[in-house]
């Protein structure tokens, strides 16, 4: 297969020579990905060299074109071969995928209330109705983290509704017994929560709330966020680059109008700097002379990330943060950058990748539609990574959303 390729107008224009078969078909899948990653939305796909075409072909055509109609994009073919029409046909596909750009195009969301440029990136910021901003409360002690000192009887059950926000170390079970060796980083946002365990699986946990449940997570300490968002703001980066976790912190700080904010961002991720749980810290015992963050113990502990991880990947992350100057932050707070960079406590969650729908997005649709589409692929606790020698830095973002509230009350 030959693919060449073009854009016209903000529009991808691909010729597709040879075969689209099972073999094939993959080759076009990982070009389409990439020009979506690039943030473009409209493809032409000339086809009128086609030789041939399978199920396995057809179903890359129909994994786009429902993809991108989703977010206001779309992909059409032209200019068709005999047997790509013929093939399409017979699926019933003509009417979807060789109609009219005019058709296809989908009219354009609310505009923005305001947009400008802001550390290397462009905002769009949304008002969000009804937004009131959050209360926040401490759950717990991180105290005995360092020596492993948590016990099973520490484990208080939070229920997370689609109204609160949280993070911190937790589990899903009966208690803390139950609980007591898979205790890791969690997050919960929109009537979702997901966690990290610590039992030797590594393979991340979620639950969904359907109906007005809330799932029940058993926490041994958490930062609990109860309230409505005030404002969504879209960005971008401009010139090519990406933005930095603590960049992008900080105009969300400005954004919100408060030193100290909650904080979701849904974004395409440049890499992740972070670390979680190796172990659980509730012992069983006598209490542990072990420290966590101590080397050699740390090792057994805690698994960085030596480089940026999940590059390329979607991610939700769930944290606070603060300006430099806040006073009276909420505990658990660590500059995301360097020394006048913002604070915060951030949990991530990095799932396969799926572009976004411009503008206007709801927080508990898109969601609910990550962990209903997409894989979990891994938890971390953010951190920036500031080691003289073969430092990793901090997380990068190339476009998303983020979803702010000013925290006013903190306990």
């Amino acid at each position: 297969m030959e693919i060449t390729e073009r854009v016209v107008d903000a529009i991808v224009e691909m010729r597709v020579r040879g075969r689209l078969d099972g073999y094939w078909a993959t080759h076009l899948d990982k070009t389409l990905a990439r020009r979506v990653r690039e943030g473009h939305l409209q493809f032409r796909l000339d086809l009128s060299e086609i030789t041939f075409i399978s199920s396995a072909g057809i179903g890359i055509l129909m994994k786009y074109y429902t993809q991108l109609i989703a977010i206001e994009g779309w992909l059409i073919v032209t200019n068709p071969s005999n047997r790509v029409r013929t093939v399409l046909a017979m699926a019933a596909l003509t009417p979807y995928l060789m109609q009219s750009e005019a058709a296809a195009t989908q009219p354009p969301g609310n505009p923005a209330d305001r947009r400008f440029v802001d550390r290397g990136a462009a905002f769009d910021v949304f008002d969000l109705p009804g937004g009131a901003g959050f209360r926040c409360r401490t759950i717990g002690s991180a105290e005995p983290l360092d020596g492993a000192r948590f016990r099973a009887d520490n484990c208080v059950s939070v229920r997370c509704p689609d109204t609160s926000f949280a993070l911190g170390l937790g589990a899903f079970g009966d208690g803390g017994a139950d609980c007591g060796s898979r205790f890791g980083e969690f997050l919960a946002v929109a009537g979702a929560a997901a966690y990290l365990p610590t039992d030797g699986s590594n393979v991340a946990d979620f639950l969904v709330a359907r109906g007005g449940e809330a799932p029940e997570v058993k926490v041994l300490y958490a930062l609990a966020c109860e309230g409505s968002f005030t404002r969504l703001a879209r960005f971008d980066v401009v010139g090519g680059k990406t933005v930095s976790l603590a960049n992008l912190a900080a105009s969300c700080l400005e954004i919100s109008g408060a030193e100290v904010a909650g904080l979701v961002i849904v974004a395409e991720s440049a890499g992740l700097v972070g670390a979680a749980l190796r172990r659980s810290p509730v012992v069983d015992g006598p209490g542990s002379r072990t420290s966590l963050f101590a080397h050699p113990d740390i090792r057994r502990w805690l698994t960085f990330t030596a480089e940026p991880a999940f590059r390329c990947a979607l991610t939700l992350i769930v944290g606070v943060v603060a300006a430099p100057t806040a006073g009276g932050a909420p505990p658990l707070l660590r500059p995301l950058g360097l020394d006048s960079s913002p604070a915060g406590h951030l949990h991530a969650a990095a799932f396969s990748f799926r572009p976004l729908k411009k503008g206007r997005l709801d927080l508990g649709e898109t969601v609910a539609t990550l962990f209903h589409a997409e894989s979990v692929l891994g938890i971390l606790h953010l951190l920036h990574d500031d080691r003289e020698l073969a430092s990793a830095g901090q997380s990068h973002f190339v476009r998303g959303a983020c979803w702010i509230g000013p925290i006013a009350n903190r306990h």
